[in-house]
């Protein structure tokens, strides 16, 4: 029996109303994004969905219909690299939303009464088990938000050096959600992942990081946070090697713990005075 569908879906270059800059002040989806992007993706990106222990999921990626030739190439090669990846090609996000609902029923099976679905970066990468908690954490509810509320924050410094600092937020961007098939629209459905925040009913793991948000020159909003520097990640557990793995750098991260001080004495305040 295949009592549901998991479908992570991937929004690579699919224009967006109002992303005009990244926050860094660079052009989106120019050549030199798409360069950087697409380096980050085969790096990094790439081998953490290959590491999942659980592969019984479908991974749609989204791309501007007008990619060019050059980039259809590498998308094609990563097709046949790993098929579990699954390049479309729309318009922009609208027809993005209308696409997706329109494709999953083909991967649905005669039983299937779920379908859930996760909307994660094309510069993140996932826990070894992250596939796996979410399917754990799968209850036969309809609009169940299924959220890993744990991960880390990476912030790349030259030469693969980086500070990583802890990420513990409710309805986070690795937020996923089951839906009944008779009714589904996908996590698509909201533009904000934290108003998933409001739903009835949720389905929570937070006992483990499951995700690393990579913090670059490129993002289009994502900052670092001011919360805690760890010294030490077990990069393995991401899919990455000694290759292509970070060297968290002592003393930043020692600097932006001292600089997190007042924000702590700040937040205690607050808590007091409740």
């Amino acid at each position: 029996m295949s009592q549901f569908v998991h479908v992570i879906m991937t929004r690579f270059n699919v224009p967006t109303k109002g992303w005009d800059e990244t926050r860094s002040g660079f052009k989106p989806l120019t050549e030199e994004w798409l360069e950087d992007r697409f380096r980050l993706f085969r790096k990094y990106v790439l081998p953490s969905y290959k590491n999942q222990t659980n592969q019984n999921y479908i991974w749609l990626t989204f791309f501007d219909i007008n990619t060019s030739e050059k980039f259809r190439n590498i998308i094609k090669e990563i097709e046949t690299e790993y098929p579990v990846f699954k390049a479309v090609f729309v318009e922009d996000f609208d027809v993005m939303k209308t696409k997706a609902v329109e494709i999953i029923p083909q991967f649905l099976q005669a039983d299937t009464k779920f379908v859930i679905t996760s909307e994660l970066d094309n510069d993140d990468m996932l826990h070894k088990d992250y596939v796996k908690t979410v399917q754990e954490h799968f209850k036969p509810i309809h609009d169940l938000v299924i959220d890993l509320r744990r991960g880390f924050q990476l912030t790349m410094l030259p030469d693969r050096k980086a500070v990583v600092t802890v990420y513990n937020a409710v309805a986070n961007p690795f937020v996923s959600l089951a839906e009944s098939v008779d009714s589904f629209k996908t996590v698509l459905k909201e533009r904000a992942h934290n108003s998933y925040r409001h739903y009835e009913h949720f389905s929570i793991e937070d006992s483990k990081e499951m995700y690393i948000q990579i913090i670059h020159q490129f993002n289009m909003m994502n900052a670092t946070f001011k919360h805690k520097a760890v010294p030490e990640v077990n990069f393995s557990e991401f899919g990455m090697t000694k290759d292509t793995d970070f060297t968290i750098d002592s003393f930043k991260t020692m600097k932006h713990n001292i600089s997190r001080i007042p924000f702590v004495i700040q937040h205690m305040m607050k808590k007091f005075k409740k």
